[in-house]
């Protein structure tokens, strides 16, 4: 059996970029075998929330916008940035009413995992929206363009191509599947 691996030991840290965005920064690191990995870039984004929102009647609620990242129009959960001052489920509730004017009689908080422990600080908080209804327009930043949609909860997993609402939407229907047990 093989020893578990050790954390590497920071020599230095430099940030890069640091706006508004996102932060940027490059380590020097020393892994326990004395090797040096540099620079190893780092993100530190904001924590971000995804959210799955249901209507009393169980459509999903999405949204379809472009990424640019990936250069395509995609369906996705509700989801943005964790202001630093407030908490992940009223980032929650914020982004559901910003992004889609609807409001949610009960958000269950499904956890959260790393975004990408690889090389991102932050974590996705995934919830879960209950009997969301329509109460606004959207209020979105700009910049922004996003549509509405709603879809059938059973076959929206396979039309999500972001891992984190992929993943959001299994944490769903696990939740739902021990809910209605």
């Amino acid at each position: 059996m093989t020893a578990a691996p050790l954390p590497w030991r920071v020599r230095s840290s430099e940030t890069i970029v640091a706006d508004r965005w996102i932060r940027l920064r490059a380590d020097e690191c020393e892994d326990a075998a004395g090797r040096v990995i540099a620079p190893y870039y780092v993100l530190e984004p904001a924590e971000w929330i995804s959210l799955l929102a249901l209507t009393p009647d169980g459509e999903a609620v999405v949204v379809e916008e472009y990424r640019h990242g990936a250069g395509a129009v995609a369906l996705g959960t509700v989801g943005g940035a964790v202001e630093a001052s407030e908490q992940p489920l009223d980032a929650a509730r914020r982004e559901l009413l910003e992004e889609t004017g609807h409001a949610a009689a009960e958000i269950v908080d499904l956890g959260a995992t790393w975004a990408n422990f690889g090389n991102h600080t932050n974590r996705v908080h995934h919830f879960l929206a209950l009997h969301c209804v329509h109460l606004a327009e959207q209020e979105l930043d700009e910049g922004e363009a996003i549509a509405v949609r709603k879809r059938p909860f059973d076959t929206l997993g396979s039309e999500l191509e972001q891992s984190y609402h992929q993943l959001t939407w299994y944490k769903a229907r696990e939740w739902l599947s021990r809910a209605s047990a």
